[in-house]
């Protein structure tokens, strides 16, 4: 709901924006993969591996760094500003690696189900372009929602989305989201070097 409350129509339904008011959409969209995309590297892939070497692998106190920092610079594609040794435990500097863990994989998870039900809900239930809907006084979209969360842990959640959306969980529907971004971006960026530093 918080994707839908950020588009056009329902911002020009509640009277924050005119109804008649250019968009920038490209813009609109960098926005929003600044929130969702950004994060799906770092979640999905730094936190959820260093976690997984951590926890299930018995990563070495001597590695803690090393690794942390091959994560960081494979999904990020950022490196330390400076030479990090094993002295330093840099991946401590998010809480949830001590007292939280998989957190970061739920977040990534949620992500992916975000897209998934508002891409079901526009083009399913709204009947509108995932980029510009109006959830707001639609009872279906309650209804919808209210079958989706009202079994709650009583229901596997992977039998749920069959049910529900008829779909096993997917990154298709963010990725088709974000498709009109990505084109512009490969414009834009056509031509840059993208070779990383060792270290700055």
């Amino acid at each position: 709901m918080g994707l839908a409350a950020m588009q056009k129509p329902f911002l020009a339904h509640i009277d924050l924006l005119p109804a008649n008011v250019k968009t920038d959409e490209t813009q609109k969209l960098l926005k929003e993969a600044l929130n969702y995309i950004i994060f799906m590297p770092w979640s999905a892939g730094v936190m959820t591996d260093f976690e997984y070497e951590l926890y299930a692998n018995n990563l070495s106190e001597d590695q803690f760094n090393k690794t942390w920092w091959e994560l960081k610079k494979k999904y990020q594609g950022i490196v330390p500003p400076s030479s990090r040794g094993e002295e330093y435990c840099d991946a401590t500097s998010k809480t949830h690696i001590s007292d939280d863990a998989a957190q970061y994989y739920d977040y990534a998870l949620s992500n992916v189900l975000l897209f998934q039900f508002h891409n079901y809900i526009a083009n399913q239930v709204l009947q509108e372009n995932p980029h510009s809907t109006n959830y707001f006084d639609r009872k279906d979209v309650g209804n919808f929602l209210s079958s989706v969360l009202s079994p709650g842990a009583t229901q596997d959640w992977r039998e749920l989305l069959q049910e529900t959306i008829g779909q096993e969980m997917s990154a298709k529907a963010m990725i088709e989201y974000f498709e009109p971004l990505m084109e512009y971006l490969k414009t834009e960026n056509r031509g840059r070097d993208y070779t990383l530093p060792e270290s700055l």
